[in-house]
Order: structure tokens, then sequence, then C-alpha cells
């Protein structure tokens, strides 16, 4: 049966041909982007370390390609049974959705092929390639050749609201803002960094006047930078709001006024003391409902501080006092929302707002360069999140021997250096005399142990290339050692009485059956086995004969 030929002008025929890649741009949603697959480590040019932490590595690099320079960051998976972070998969996750002037953008990303490593296992890495930005906040801020005006700090608490009014009306908390996750270049551009805490949550976006809303579900306590930390969060609150992120907002711009951080707490305790020394202490009028918070027992004596905000705070005239106040409110339902922030008195007042082009340009700063100035107090580690980790612990005394490293650090806890692991040797190159404390888990229904089991893992003494195979049951089976192949009762064997090395009878390397070979292979003991079954047949059909 012959088929019809397609016509030259059919719609099919104008397919592009698989080999054919997507375009950046998809035309069916405009502004959406698109990912052409991973390159290769080998189209970058290194150029040198920027950071690096408990995920991996960031480094500065420059693409071959078209000259442009970038950061990778690199993730490390250190346990293969561990599998890829999920905070990274979050990260990636959220960069490929978001596409604003204020948050950093994902380029790409690039593999590199597994090689061997020191301990003879083969890991590959997978990097993520961002736009090289020549500052993160922290950094700047600690750079004594930097003062900022205020026309600088209007502008950069501008464009850090605009970044935070996209993420909430898309539904995404970032929650992570701290000083060190917001990036610079020397166009005066501030980006958002470091979403590896990001989520979606389900409550509408905030709107005009109406705060930061009504959470409707719980999340994970364990989030945000401690000194950046709301105090709903540090009382242990978990259905909380963008309202989190909002108090971020507000220590950045505390921060970036007085060159420090504000609220640089040591423990949990120590933090929510700073907070109400700052703020004046939690009652029904300026926090509702804080008694009732998990952790409220935390709250001791802070009941005589009073409100210091305004007497700190002064410099920054009476509309800026009044948008910080805004922005750190005790109780998170009426915390301003970004939208609010942004139409604020304070950016309508003299001195405007700097444009972009106007800010100066900086020598390089990000917060590695605290390595080469000494004495001053690193940063928190920040929260692992979700299901990952733990945050930094109640007991944490802000003296790290390593500081945080640049902007995209905030995937884990900070721990000090491993020992090194134990020599590992084989089964055969142990000394036996080396006295071991050799204990096994106890049954699994909570029963006793039988009797010391003759088969239990070693070596037999004189034939150090036949290793014991056998692994024991963990299971209770009424106080006996597992089944034999042989028909003997475990009471009359006596061979676990005596060492393995005896040499009774005159037998090299132990008493009975010292010279077995005991690295049998399983199948042999099954043909035993069936071999046995074929001759009590054999004889059962004998005696039916007679």
């Amino acid at each position: 049966m012959s088929q019809k030929r397609r016509a030259p002008d059919s719609p099919v025929a104008e397919r592009p041909t698989p080999a054919k890649r997507p375009s950046i741009q998809d035309p069916r949603h405009p502004g959406v982007h698109r990912f052409r697959g991973c390159s290769h480590i080998s189209s970058y040019r290194v150029m040198g370390k920027l950071g690096e932490g408990t995920f991996g590595l960031v480094t500065k690099a420059q693409d071959t390609r078209n000259n442009q320079l970038v950061a990778l960051k690199q993730f490390t998976v250190t346990n293969e049974k561990e599998g890829f972070p999920i905070t990274a998969l979050r990260e990636i996750k959220y960069l490929k959705q978001l596409r604003h002037p204020n948050v950093i953008p994902l380029l790409e990303m690039v593999v590199e092929k597994p090689t061997r490593s020191k301990d003879g296992q083969k890991r590959g890495s997978i990097m993520m390639v961002t736009p090289y930005m020549h500052h993160d906040l922290s950094g700047l801020l600690e750079n004594p050749s930097v003062q900022f005006s205020e026309r600088q700090i209007k502008c950069y608490l501008q464009q850090l609201l605009k970044g935070i009014q996209y993420l909430h009306g898309n539904n995404i908390l970032h929650r992570d803002i701290k000083a060190a996750n917001l990036l610079i270049n020397n166009k005066g551009i501030l980006q958002i960094a470091d979403f590896g805490l990001a989520r979606r949550f389900d409550e509408p976006p905030p709107k005009p006047g109406s705060g930061g809303g009504v959470a409707f579900r719980q999340y994970t306590g364990n989030v945000v930078t401690r000194w950046y930390r709301a105090p709903e969060l540090c009382l242990g609150e978990r259905n909380y709001t963008t309202s989190v992120d909002i108090w971020g907002v507000g220590c950045v711009f505390a921060e970036m006024k007085k060159g420090r951080p504000i609220l640089p707490g040591n423990t949990d305790t120590h933090q929510i003391e700073l907070i109400f020394q700052l703020c004046g202490p939690p009652n029904e009028r300026t926090m509702p409902g804080w008694e009732k918070l998990p952790d409220a027992r935390l709250v001791r004596s802070f009941g005589n501080c009073q409100r210091t905000l305004e007497a700190q705070f002064n410099v920054l005239g009476s509309s800026g006092v009044a948008l910080l106040s805004d922005l750190l409110k005790l109780d998170p339902r009426t915390r301003v929302n970004a939208m609010d922030a942004l139409d604020h008195e304070y950016f309508r007042v003299e001195p405007l707002p700097a444009k972009p082009a106007e800010l100066p340009a900086f020598e390089d700063s990000h917060e590695l360069d605290r390595r080469k100035r000494a004495g001053q107090k690193p940063l928190p580690p920040a929260p692992a999140g979700g299901t990952v980790g733990v945050g930094p612990s109640a007991d944490w005394s802000g003296h790290m021997g390593e500081p945080m490293p640049y902007h995209m650090n905030g995937n884990g806890r900070h721990v000090r250096p491993a020992p090194p692991p134990p020599e590992r040797r084989p089964a055969w190159m142990k000394d036996t005399r080396e006295t071991r404390d050799v204990r096994v888990p106890p049954p699994m229904d909570g029963g006793m142990r039988g009797p010391p089991d003759h088969r239990r893992g070693g070596v037999i003494k004189g034939d150090k290339d036949k290793t014991d195979t056998y692994i024991p049951s963990y299971r209770n089976d009424g106080g006996r050692p597992p089944p034999r192949d042989d028909p003997r009762d475990w009471r009359e064997d006596r061979r676990h009485d005596r060492p393995r090395d005896d040499s009774r009878g005159g037998r090299p390397g132990g008493g009975i059956g010292g010279d077995r070979n005991r690295e049998r292979d399983p199948r042999d003991r099954e043909r035993d086995r069936e071999q046995r079954e074929r001759d009590r047949e054999r004889e059962r059909a004998r005696e039916w004969r007679r």
C-alpha cells in the first residue's frame, strides 16, 4: 500500500530538525528565560577564589566565548548517598523562574566531569553561573575607604524594596535577607542573591495597606541568619508571612547608616534581648499574642528595657526614623510591606535617592575580605533550612575561626575542621592481639542474645587470605545461634571455647576443621544441601522396597 508524500509546503515539513537548539526567548511566553543545556568548565577561565563554605566554592571566572566576567558557584557533594543538596535545587529552581533587575540572574549551569579524588572516589561538579558583581553590601560597608551618603543609602534601599516587592508578588519568601546576600556592581545596581532558603508561600501576595497579611500554614522555623531574624521567629513562630523578609530589610537599612550590624546577638536569647532593647518590650499593644509563642519563656526580665530606636537613629531625620520604625515593628501583622515602604515619604524628601549611574565605583569588596581585616566579629552561620540540617546553635559565641564566605554562603553552618580519619586496614592486616570490644546490635524484638557464635567474623590465623565471610543475624531465635548446615546440635560444638590459633592435634591454623576453606561459595552450600536431600530420598526408597 503506497503512502502519500507530504507536500513541501506542509507545516510539519518546516519543523526544525532535532539538532537545532532552542532559542533563549520562548516566542509563546515573551520574557521567560530558556536554557540551552549545560556548558563545560573548559568554556571558562578561572581567575581566582571569591569565597568558600560548606556548600562548596565560589570563583571569579571569564567566559572565553564572550569575555564576560562571571561568578561560578560550585556545589560539592561530599556524601554520594545524600545526593545533590536540596538548597542548591531550590536556588536553581527559583532563579530559573525569576527575572528582575534587582534579582541576580542565573546565566547557565556548568558541569565538570567526574575526576578521581584523594580517597579514590570519582566526583563531578555542578556550578551555577551568575554575573560577576564587584561587591556585596557587607564587604562594602566594612571597607574603611567607603562612606555611604544619604542619597546612596536611599538608592540601595529603594532597589532592595523593589526586588522584595517582586519576590513577594510572585509568592516567594527569601528567608535570608542580609547584607552579605545583597550584591552591588560598579554601575550602582543592587541584586538579591542566595535563594538556598527561599520557598513559595500559599497565602495571597501582600496588598497596599494590609501589611504582611496572615499565614494559613506552618513553615520551617529555623530560617534567616540570627542577626537579621524577626522577633516572631526568635520566639518560635512557624505561621509567619512575608514580614520576616521585611524585618531583614529594616536591619539592612539601619546597618547602611551605622556601618555595622545593629543586632549582633551571640545566642538566641541574647538576640531577643537586643531586639527588645531597640524596639521596646513586647506587650499586647506592640506584639499581640507573644506570650502564646513556643519560646516566649526566653523573654526573662526584658520588661524593664526602654525603646531606643529613635535615639539611636535620629540622624536619619523624622521620615527616615518613621520608615525604620515601620520596617522594625514587633507585630508582624502591622509591619509595613514592600509596596507601602516604596511609597513612603522618606523617598520623596530631600535629599532624593541617587540614580544608580550616579553612584561612585569602588574597589572590589566582598565578605571574603574579612580575612584581610582582623579584629572584626564575623557573621553567624546561616541556617541550612528545611530538612537538610540545623542552623546556628544557641551556644554560638560569635567568635568563630573562619569568616563567612562570599555572598553565596547560606547553605549550611560552619564547622571546625574534622580530625583526620583513622587508618583503615583490611582485616587480614589487623593484629589479632589487639583487644577489640566486639559488640553486636541488640535483637530487633528486644529478646536475649544466644550463646557466643563460633562463626563470628574474624581471621583464621595461619591462613590470612581466607577471611570469614559469615554475617550474623540479629534477630532473636529463642537464644540459639543461626541454623547450621550439618545436623549436629549446637550444645555439642565446643569449638568456640578454644582460640582459633589453637594447634590441637598438630593441625596448622586451629583445631577441628582449622584448615577448612571458609570462603565457600553459597552455591556450594546449596548444592551440599540438595545432595543430602537426594540421599535421604534414596534411603526412603530402599526402605519402601524392603
